[in-house]
């Protein structure tokens, strides 16, 4: 008699990561996706629940009935957009992941913590993007740190920026780098880049999280003493140049017959401080050239770490299908 596949209760399942680990997900287990209002339709159980709540919002007989019933926890849900209320971002990222490692203390069941790249980093000013961007970064590594307490073993996972390669995935349209791209094609902002050639950017296929996620998802299953603890998923030597973008959207455009640009970066020193719009995306999202690049695991459970040729072609892949235009 065969075996049932383990279930995964996997969280955000509609969101950008979450909705590519679903697919990547359901191909090897059960997955029930806990989900607070749109259903997925890949998934082979939802549970309607809100990570927000105690008990997930759930009465005490579906909450032990949901624990029963899972062998491990992909926590893939929280909050990314802007908001207003910047203690949004610790009531619902920290606090999710508070309410959820409960539950795996109660399932008994290993974890999967997306966590960001954002969660080591500083971002400086006043301005509310800026504010936006630390209180995110403040409340990933809140999780982090709560996960480091939980009883049951975690793994957690600090992705970089993401954009998709060439596997059918769908473009994540209201992530930074589509909006740059697309920015980028229809001539925006006018006065280019605020950052030299040389600040760089870290952007990861999505599919390269997908199936690294996944690869862990299964050591934690079997209980690969190595799988707990923090796991960067990121381009790491293979980080993209703001160079790396101009030149893209150029060969683009020239390729589409579009009117070409003179230059997608700002003159030489006229990089002053911004404060809002994509320029100040740009400056929040672009590191400087002396700062190192993030480190990168993906070699542990992937048999390739993404080459540089790799990424420029995902790079050139994702601006074709930002173009602002009509094919």
């Amino acid at each position: 008699m065969t075996a049932s596949p383990p279930t995964v209760l996997l969280t955000g399942s509609t969101g950008v990561i979450g909705a590519s680990l679903l697919t990547a997900l359901t191909a090897h287990y059960e997955v029930t996706a806990l989900v607070r209002n749109r259903r997925p339709e890949a998934a082979t159980t939802c549970v309607h629940g809100d990570v927000t709540a105690e008990k997930l919002g759930l009465d005490s007989g579906r909450y032990r009935d949901l624990a029963a019933g899972i062998d491990v926890i992909v926590h893939c849900a929280g909050l990314t957009s802007f908001v207003s209320d910047l203690t949004a971002f610790d009531n619902v990222n920290a606090g999710g992941t508070r309410r959820i490692l409960e539950l795996a203390e109660e399932a008994k069941a290993p974890v999967v913590l997306i966590s960001s790249a954002a969660a080591a980093r500083e971002f400086p000013g006043d301005d509310l993007p800026a504010q936006n961007m630390r209180a995110y970064g403040h409340s990933k590594l809140r999780a982090e740190e709560l996960a480091a307490q939980c009883g049951q073993p975690v793994a957690i996972v600090r992705p970089a920026l993401l954009f998709a390669a060439h596997k059918g995935t769908a473009v994540p349209q209201h992530q930074f780098p589509h909006l740059l791209f697309t920015a980028l094609l229809q001539g925006q902002p006018a006065s280019g880049l605020p950052v030299t050639p040389d600040h760089w950017c870290d952007i990861l296929p999505m599919e390269s999280l997908s199936d690294y996620v996944t690869a862990l998802t299964e050591a934690q299953l079997r209980g690969d003493a190595t799988a707990p603890g923090l796991h960067w998923a990121t381009a790491g030597p293979a980080r993209l140049t703001a160079a790396d973008v101009e030149r893209a959207c150029l060969d683009f455009l020239r390729a589409a017959g579009r009117p070409l640009p003179s230059s997608l970066l700002a003159a030489p020193g006229a990089s002053q401080l911004r404060t809002h719009g994509m320029a100040r995306l740009v400056q929040l999202g672009f590191l400087r050239p002396e700062q190192p690049a993030f480190p990168t695991h993906l070699s542990r459970l992937l048999p390739t770490q993404p080459t540089r040729a790799d990424v420029l072609d995902a790079l050139a892949h994702n601006i074709r299908r930002c173009a602002p235009w009509p094919a």
